[in-house]
């Protein structure tokens, strides 16, 4: 299944740049009841994006990029902020440094930020009205906005499609962000391997339209519960 959606791309969109005068944007149709979902870190990952929605996902994959934006290290996120996991068990973070594991109190993941001129590659599904919502409770921190006009690749009807940038509230600032921050190891390896299963000119472009993250502040990471 995963295999057959990266197939379908690259049926459909081989023999489109081989031409030697681009055509017409091409058009996607969304059926009723779906709409288009950008995913751009983790959801870059197929098997993360079924695991938030706790079943295979079955449509159509696309490599698109987006227009107008560019990706960031800089969503942070409390370890102690319980979030969409309310009522759930309550964990602490700690980061493995030597052979010390330290209390740390916020986590940086990746984001989008508006920019003129920059365009980033990423992937595109095609998702349910259910399971858009299941995606805005598992992004909790980001809000989901329209870049429907925003693809490179493709003209779309019947349906908007959208991505998830960070709440103000939750943009990491180094001079007010008080606490030890760290950028777990796990999703940082999640990510780029993601990236190298779909190919070596995937991950290069994605790390070429990406913002550096400072690598002093990586860190393999686990998780504790507590009272």
């Amino acid at each position: 299944m995963k295999l057959t959606n990266w197939m379908i791309y690259l049926m459909v969109t081989i023999p489109m740049l081989s031409c030697n005068n681009p055509p017409t944007k091409p058009t996607i149709r969304i059926e009723d009841g779906k709409v288009g979902m950008i995913g751009f870190g983790s959801l870059v990952s197929l098997n993360m994006t079924e695991e938030v929605f706790n079943h295979d996902y079955t449509d159509s994959i696309y490599l698109v990029h987006l227009e107008g934006y560019q990706r960031t290290w800089d969503f942070v996120a409390s370890n102690y902020d319980s979030g969409y996991i309310e009522g759930e068990p309550k964990y602490a973070g700690f980061y493995i440094q030597g052979n010390d594991t330290l209390i740390f109190d916020n986590s940086i993941y990746l984001n989008i930020t508006e920019k003129n001129g920059s365009s980033m590659n990423c992937v595109l599904y095609l998702v349910t009205e259910e399971e858009i919502k299941d995606m805005d409770v598992f992004e909790f921190g980001y809000k989901r906005i329209d870049v429907t006009e925003n693809i490179t690749e493709y003209n779309f009807e019947g349906g908007k499609v959208y991505a998830y940038m960070a709440e103000p509230d939750y943009l990491y600032d180094s001079t007010k962000t008080k606490g030890i921050t760290k950028i777990h190891q796990d999703y940082v390896d999640l990510v780029l391997n993601a990236c190298d299963s779909i190919g070596p000119d995937f991950r290069k472009e994605f790390e070429a339209s990406t913002i550096p993250f400072n690598p002093e502040l990586v860190a393999p990471i686990i998780w504790k519960e507590v009272e």
